[in-house]
């Protein structure tokens, strides 16, 4: 099982980690808009929070609220979880990247719903056990 506090443990210390698939998903286009972590961000008066950020203050706030010992769930979040597997090497950088290349070539790279269930398939499974697995 892979908690909040797994999930904090193994990234917060990779700021300085450089994510070029993650990076050249965003940079294409493929990110959330609005609401989120967008939301907490702009609220902080932080224009282009990254992906750790998003990562490191979400399982923060967890942990702040009792809960770093329950299991992380599903996040919705593509960009998200492509910096998690990227960053974890929980999913061979080939097929992340060639994901990431489908996506932002394709005509409907707006279509999150789409693109998120593509990318969880992809990585949701093997970043729980990467992550999982380290504690």
């Amino acid at each position: 099982m892979m908690t909040y506090k797994d999930v904090d443990n193994y990234f917060k210390d990779l700021q300085d980690v450089d994510p070029p698939i993650t990076a050249e998903l965003i940079s294409k286009g493929y990110r959330q808009k609005r609401g989120g972590y967008i939301s907490n961000a702009k609220g902080l008066n932080i224009s282009n929070p990254t992906q750790w950020w998003h990562i490191t203050r979400y399982c923060k706030a967890k942990i702040d609220q009792g809960k770093s010992e329950e299991p992380y769930p599903y996040t919705p979040c593509g960009e998200l979880l492509i910096y998690m597997a990227e960053v974890s090497k929980a999913v061979e950088e080939k097929m992340l990247k060639s994901l990431v290349e489908e996506i932002v070539n394709s005509s409907d790279i707006d279509n999150r719903r789409k693109w998120n269930n593509e990318i969880k398939k992809l990585c949701w499974e093997s970043i729980k056990e990467k992550i999982g697995n380290c504690t």
